[in-house]
């Protein structure tokens, strides 16, 4: 007797796993976008605890769980003190150090919410995986033009792009299949 569903249960596996090896790429790669280590220790400093709460969530620690509103709270605080504060470098890099930092924080919220079973987390990881993909994109172009650094942006976006594809192919076919409900 086998599992069913197990092939489009490892596609799943495997898609959010190349969600994860994309984003911890693309926080890595983004010192060479921003070129400026200051603001590359802001960008650390605003994307890594939410990064770190996400997986903290995932593995259901219970004092995370338990005050996860209050510790989102203060993630929050102190990343807009700290976008206030980048705002004191030129415009148009501020304006890359956004798209980077929004950029990130939506490829942690679709890696969060890969998995979820719930309709409403469903479509915040569709969402926010197409905002990455089409931040990344404006930035690929941008970086195009400006300095060709097109391996520091496609290489994360095309990990994040097939593994959400994974996903979301998985979960169809699970769903034609009547093995996946979502609630």
């Amino acid at each position: 007797m086998s599992i069913q569903g197990k092939k489009e249960g490892l596609c799943r596996l495997i898609g959010i796993t190349l969600i994860l090896i994309g984003l911890v790429l693309s926080i890595s790669f983004n010192y060479f976008i921003l070129n400026n280590l200051l603001l590359y220790l802001l960008f650390i400093l605003i994307a890594i605890p939410p990064f770190i709460l996400s997986i903290f969530l995932k593995l259901e620690q219970d004092f995370i769980v338990k005050n996860s509103s209050k510790i989102l709270f203060i993630i929050v605080t102190i990343n807009v003190s700290l976008i206030i504060t980048a705002v004191f470098f030129s415009s148009f890099l501020m304006i890359i150090f956004a798209l980077i930092v929004s950029s990130n924080l939506l490829l942690v919220s679709c890696w969060h919410f890969s998995l979820s079973l719930y309709k409403k987390n469903k479509l915040i990881f569709i969402f926010s995986g197409l905002g990455y993909c089409i931040i990344n994109l404006f930035l690929w172009f941008a970086n195009f033009i400006l300095n060709n650094l097109l391996v520091v942006i496609l290489v994360p976006l095309l990990l994040a792009l097939i593994g959400i594809l994974l996903i979301i192919v998985a979960e169809l076919s699970m769903k034609k299949k009547g093995l996946l409900n979502y609630i």
